[in-house]
C-alpha cells in the first residue's frame, strides 16, 4: 500500500474583518483513503490579535493515510468563526483545499468565502450579522456541487504542511 503522511499546522488567518476568531477543520477523502494514525477533524483555540487584525493558531495537524489510488485524494475543508462584542458565536466562511501528494514542505494559503443568497439574506448579514450557512458543508469537497453558489470573498487561512510519500510508484502512482 502506498502510505501519505501529513504534518503541519493552521497557522493563522489574514485580512478578516474580525480579530477574534476561530478555527473547525476536518480531512475528507475518497473510498480508497484509509486512515491509518491521527485526527481527521478538530478545532482550534480563539485567537485575538487586535494589533494586526491576523489571529495566529499554530495549531498543529497530524494524520496518516494508506491508498492504492490517487483518486479522491484527501481535501481540507475549514469553517471560520468569530465572536462578536456581545459574546455571540458567528459563522464567517468556508475554505477548502487539496493536500499536495508532491512530498516536503508546503505552504498553503486558502482563500475563504461566505454565500451571499438573495437581498434579505444581505441585510440580515449586515444588520444581524447572521450569514447563510449550508445544511451540510461536507459538500463542498466535491467541486462539483459547488458550481451554482453565489459567494462573496471574505479571508485566507496560511497553512504550514509537511507531506511524506512511501510507495506511491509501487502502484503507478508518479509523484
Amino acid at each position: 500500500m502506498a502510505e501519505l503522511h501529513i504534518i503541519g499546522q493552521i497557522s493563522l488567518a489574514k485580512n478578516f474583518k474580525e480579530s477574534q476568531l476561530f478555527c473547525k477543520w476536518s480531512f475528507h477523502a475518497g473510498n480508497g483513503w484509509k486512515i491509518i494514525e491521527g485526527s481527521e477533524e478538530g478545532q482550534t483555540q480563539e485567537s485575538c490579535d487586535i494589533y494586526t487584525n491576523e489571529p495566529i493558531w499554530d495549531h498543529p495537524i497530524d494524520i496518516h493515510y494508506t491508498t492504492q489510488t490517487l483518486q479522491n485524494s484527501p481535501k481540507l475543508l475549514l469553517q471560520i468563526f468569530s465572536r462578536d462584542n456581545y459574546g455571540r458565536v458567528l459563522f464567517n466562511s468556508y475554505g477548502v483545499c487539496n493536500i499536495p501528494l508532491s512530498p516536503g514542505s508546503h505552504c498553503l494559503n486558502c482563500h475563504t468565502w461566505k454565500p451571499i443568497g438573495d437581498w434579505k439574506d444581505r441585510l440580515r448579514d449586515k444588520f444581524l450579522g447572521v450569514v447563510l450557512q449550508l445544511k451540510s458543508p461536507n459538500v463542498l469537497v466535491n467541486a462539483v456541487d459547488r458550481f451554482e453558489l453565489l459567494t462573496e470573498s471574505i479571508g485566507t487561512i496560511q497553512i504550514e504542511l509537511h507531506i511524506l510519500a512511501r510507495n506511491f510508484d509501487k502502484f503507478g502512482c508518479h509523484l
